[in-house]
């Protein structure tokens, strides 16, 4: 899978360790934690679809358009970031079930993805050697988003940007996308 997207900021050698971790909570409002659900019910997707098409929208809007590689799973998938004129919000989330459904196992001698998606579970600590993760997971039925970086590899704001495009990629996905594609996974 070839990344055409550089994500970080800068460059750093070998993996994060606990002490280069960094943490930015971005926790999802009521309503829009209820938008998502209300969205994945209609369109009839998991709630993580709907993030990881949202990630690659804010990708886009934040840092660039291209294809960044991550780690869902300990599968690595391609994620498109690109804005809405080169995908509308439904090729959008098809491209990521697509891209999920395609997706192989990662190999244990292939190195991480730089970026982490997680949607199962409690929010540990982060998984190692990825420069960049997003964790959401449930609590008292809001959304909580976590996004944990490499503090060598990122500038505090550039994932504080991230952060707060999110939830704006989020409502372009949520209230565009329209039922009838093919989710194959």
């Amino acid at each position: 899978m070839a990344a055409t997207l550089t994500l970080a900021d800068y460059d750093a050698a070998g993996a994060p360790t606990a002490a280069d971790l960094q943490r930015v909570a971005m926790p999802l409002t009521e309503s829009l934690s209820a938008e998502l659900d209300g969205a994945a019910a209609h369109l009839g997707v998991l709630a993580g679809k709907l993030l990881l098409a949202a990630l690659g929208r804010a990708v886009a809007r934040t840092i660039g358009c291209g294809v960044v590689a991550v780690d869902v799973d300990a599968h690595i998938i391609a994620l498109d970031c690109v804005m809405p004129a080169d995908l509308d919000a439904t090729e959008m989330l098809a491209h990521v079930c697509s891209a999920l459904a395609g997706s192989t196992a990662r190999r244990p001698e292939q190195a991480p993805a730089d970026v982490a998606f997680r949607c199962a579970g409690p929010a540990e600590e982060p998984l190692p050697g990825h420069a960049l993760q997003l964790r959401a997971r449930r609590d008292n039925g809001l959304v909580e988003l976590e996004w944990c970086y490499d503090a060598r590899r990122f500038e505090r704001y550039t994932v504080e940007e991230l952060a707060e495009q999110f939830p704006q990629a989020l409502i372009e996905i949520t209230s565009e996308a329209v039922p009838g594609f093919t989710d194959v996974a």
